[in-house]
């Protein structure tokens, strides 16, 4: 199991997203447009030789940097095959780890072939090297269960030495790696393909990365393909020829990305592509044809744009699922639901209780003869106009209703019975829905001596509760990963006592004062339940039992009004509140699809606050009152649930 901690601070709980969010393959994009036009000769060899490569690192590292991800520039000396000093290379490594310490590689080589000034390297590999900053971009800011480090290779070209230096320089941790992704050109080839690594062939489990890429690609209704394996010196599903190989016998799942059409040729992936317009069907390492404007000539604009947002598209998806981050940020936002619901119906069930004590306060002034039982209604309109960072919520409202009696069981005392219905609907920014309907029996009594008071309750309640949570994942570059609505619905059970005592002190303009203690406790046990979609987002919840015992402190004043005619009771009540218990769950327990537990540790209880209430009430006949209220907390964590009411009430 883990713990989180989800900031609830904002509806998003994902990622925050750029100002202007950019769509899938754009940022990628650039990167390979820049590096070819501003950066050819990336060869490797030393600085005077005139290659830019380490010009082009530069750039890689600005590249890399999006959010202020750390780059780590690994030195290395590249040699022949002789042994003779090529010349410096580098490469670029940003790390982003996981709760647990494995973690993915994922690798694309950004040097050019050969010792051309003029070889741009569009489709080897600035392509690939395109892709991987895209890809860094977009994981930026998601928490994962398994790491990643993107790596930017040097010398590739020259004998995968930069991916050899890389995985030298692991040292222990060789053993935590999850998986290797290699990217290595995009643009010429005729189909976009994935294969996977060598040791599935003995290993079928080594297989995973190439089997979910294939199976994204298919939801995403992309044309991924894979070596059909008519070449016996290259087995089916298997790549080849780039720094992938350095991660063979590892013992871990790799995939191999690349664009090409192993249906020509010798059937081994070299031929690229049967457009006449490309001389013996490959662009590799030919400054004429791995050229942008020869490209941009024989294939078209929108060649470039469909791969890079393409390969983006399965590449950033496959990422997400293999390091769990869907299933992290699911879990976040499914938090954030478990708290809603935990708030709506405790408010729900505090609602009812005040409407029906409203009634039980009532009766501290009424006259009624021994043994007389009179029987009330009453319906008011709730609505909360404030909005809640904690909870996510921008206002909502709710309609109650309540029937009940009371009997006068001696002067000054009176006992009474009541059944009140509440439908309460919050309006979420995220989009969710979330709505209750609640109902609530309870039991109360009066008294009053001279100036003194005493109101109590006891209650019990359920709410059915029920909505949509709306999860959306998005990447660094703001881009929607994913999107997935669940339904869901699930019961709570509250029970609940309170008691009211106060003195009332008249003064001689009519003005009446006083001040009131209270205890309010009330318990709320809400049903674990499970979204139950099949999708891997859904999550099950645990059920929650949330505890509330507050002490007030404070006082009322009040006073008789003539408004147009009509007499009004004017009255305003605030107390000082510190909770004995947590008032509010503090942590949240959900299950992912895979059946881990997640414990998320959620903000926003608060001990110490203030109550205020303001009331008009005015009598419409000698059985019927009308009222409006105002009554919201002060100096709350989770915001102020201000309320503004009006009700109607029948006496018979």
């Amino acid at each position: 199991m883990r713990t989180i901690k989800a900031a609830l601070a904002s509806t998003a709980l994902i990622c925050a997203t750029p100002a202007l969010a950019q769509d899938f393959g754009a940022y990628g994009y650039d990167t390979m447009r820049d590096l070819a036009l501003n950066y050819p000769g990336r060869f490797t060899g030393a600085p005077d030789s005139g290659t830019t490569f380490f010009n082009a690192a530069q750039y890689m590292r600005d590249r890399l940097s999006f959010g202020g991800n750390a780059v780590v520039r690994q030195d290395f000396t590249a040699t022949s095959r002789s042994g003779a000093t090529l010349g410096p290379s580098q490469n670029l490594v940003v790390s982003m780890p996981g709760a647990s310490d494995r973690f993915i590689v994922v690798g694309a080589h950004f040097d050019s072939a050969g010792t051309s000034p003029d070889l741009q390297g569009v489709d080897d590999n600035a392509s690939g090297a395109g892709v991987l900053t895209e890809l860094a971009a977009h994981m930026t800011g998601l928490s994962t269960d398994v790491g990643l480090e993107f790596v930017a290779f040097g010398a590739e070209e020259v004998g995968l030495q930069g991916a050899a230096h890389y995985v030298d320089t692991l040292g222990g941790r060789r053993d935590d790696m999850a998986g290797m992704i290699n990217i290595d050109s995009l643009i010429t080839g005729d189909f976009m393909y994935a294969h996977a690594g060598t040791e599935y062939l003995e290993n079928p489990a080594l297989l995973s990365l190439w089997t979910r890429a294939h199976a994204i690609a298919d939801e995403l209704g992309i044309d991924l393909r894979s070596n059909p394996g008519r070449n016996p010196d290259y087995p089916i599903n298997t790549g080849c020829c780039s720094d992938a190989a350095v991660f063979e016998g590892y013992g871990i799942p790799i995939l191999w990305l690349e664009a090409t059409n192993w249906d020509l040729g010798d059937l081994d992936g070299y031929t690229q592509t049967d457009n006449p317009v490309i001389p013996g069907g490959s662009t590799w390492h030919d400054p004429t044809e791995d050229n942008w404007d020869f490209l941009l000539a024989a294939l078209g604009p929108e060649r470039f744009e469909q791969r890079m947002r393409d390969y983006a598209r399965i590449l950033t998806r496959l990422l997400v699922e293999e390091t769990g981050a869907d299933l992290v940020a699911s879990s976040q936002d499914a938090a954030l639901s478990a708290a809603q619901i935990a708030d709506l119906a405790t408010r729900q069930q505090a609602d009812l209780a005040a409407l029906s004590l409203r009634a039980t306060r009532d009766r501290l002034g009424a006259d009624a003869p021994f043994g007389q039982i009179t029987p009330s209604i009453a319906v008011q309109g709730l609505a909360t106009p404030d909005s809640s960072a904690t909870f996510g919520r921008d206002g909502g409202a709710a309609l109650m209703a309540r029937a009940g009696a009371s009997y006068q069981v001696a002067p000054g005392l009176s006992l009474g019975g009541q059944l009140a219905y509440a439908r309460t609907g919050d309006d979420l920014r995220s989009g969710d829905d979330l709505e209750s309907t609640g109902y609530q029996l309870s039991l109360d009594a009066a008294y009053a001596m001279n100036d003194d008071w005493v109101i109590g309750a006891v209650s019990w309640g359920k709410s059915d509760l029920e909505g949509t949570r709306d999860f959306v994942l998005r990447s660094g570059l703001g881009a929607t990963i994913v999107e997935r609505d669940f339904d869901w619905s699930t019961n709570a059970y509250t029970l609940g006592a309170r008691v009211q005592a106060g003195r009332d002190y008249a003064l001689a303009s009519g003005v009446t004062y006083g001040p009131v203690v209270g205890l309010d406790y009330s318990r709320t046990r809400i049903g674990g339940f499970s979204e139950g979609s099949g999708d891997r987002r859904a999550v099950t919840y645990a059920g929650q039992a949330i505890e509330s015992l507050e002490v007030q402190l404070g006082g009322r004043v009040g006073t008789d009004l003539a408004v147009a005619g009509r007499d009004v009771t004017l009255s305003a009540q605030g107390t000082l509140v510190h909770d004995l218990a947590e008032g509010a769950p503090s942590r949240i327990r959900v299950t992912d699809s895979t059946g881990n537990d997640r414990r998320v540790t959620l903000d926003g209880q608060d001990r110490n606050f203030a109550r205020i209430g303001l009331s008009a009430q005015t009598a419409l006949s000698d059985q019927a009152d009308a009222w409006v209220t105002l009554d919201s907390r002060i100096g709350h964590d989770a915001g102020s649930q201000a309320t503004v009411g009006a009700g109607l009430g029948l006496r018979f």
